[in-house]
């Protein structure tokens, strides 16, 4: 009985190689019928390229530079509101107090114009910097699918979300060096509303 049941077995462990024996021959027939199946890979760093890239490079300086003037003229915004604020204290003793409230309130009002104003330069460098990046990535974009089919990729994958690729996969430094050729820099508009 022994022997029958090792018999039994070896016939299925036969059956079921055969079986994926056939089925894998069926689906390289499949695969080689249909190209479409079968993917090209191409791999390209674009975090990297979305960070270094000239026109990029150029835009962020553009918004630094916009952010330190900014920043001055905060600054120079804040340094009248103290002074006003210590007027506003020395005189806490000499008026009267309906008076000094006045005044106190009309100070607080410039407090919360200024915070508007602060706040309001900083979403328009945040805006700013979103659509220099949306518009550089449809840039990159397109360039990345003309890389793609001169080269035959039917797969385009980010760099960092590969762990190992043939170096021939690799087309960032076509990709950056056509998209920097394209598109050198970027104007970036800063759309202030106040």
């Amino acid at each position: 009985m022994s022997m029958m049941n090792s018999i039994y077995k070896l016939a299925a462990v036969a059956v079921l190689a055969l079986g994926f024996t056939v089925a894998s021959d069926a689906q390289a027939q499949n695969a080689s019928a249909n190209p479409e199946t079968i993917a090209t890979v191409m791999v390209v760093d674009y975090n990297g390229i979305m960070r270094e890239a000239s026109a990029m490079v150029d835009a962020k300086k553009q918004i630094r530079d916009r952010q330190v003037a900014y920043q001055q003229d905060i600054e120079t915004r804040q340094q009248g509101l103290r002074e006003e604020e210590k007027q506003l204290a020395q005189q806490r003793t000499l008026l009267a107090a309906d008076v000094f409230q006045e005044k106190q309130r009309a100070f607080q009002q410039k407090v919360a114009e200024f915070q508007k104003f602060a706040q309001a330069r900083s979403r328009v460098l945040d805006q700013a910097l979103a659509e220099v990046q949306g518009g550089f990535a449809k840039a990159l974009n397109d360039v990345i699918a003309k890389v793609a089919e001169e080269r035959g990729a039917t797969l385009v994958l980010q760099q960092g979300q590969v762990v190992l690729f043939a170096n021939a996969m690799n087309a960032t430094k076509d990709v950056f060096d056509r998209v920097n050729k394209q598109v050198p820099t970027i104007k970036v508009e800063f759309k202030e509303g106040s």
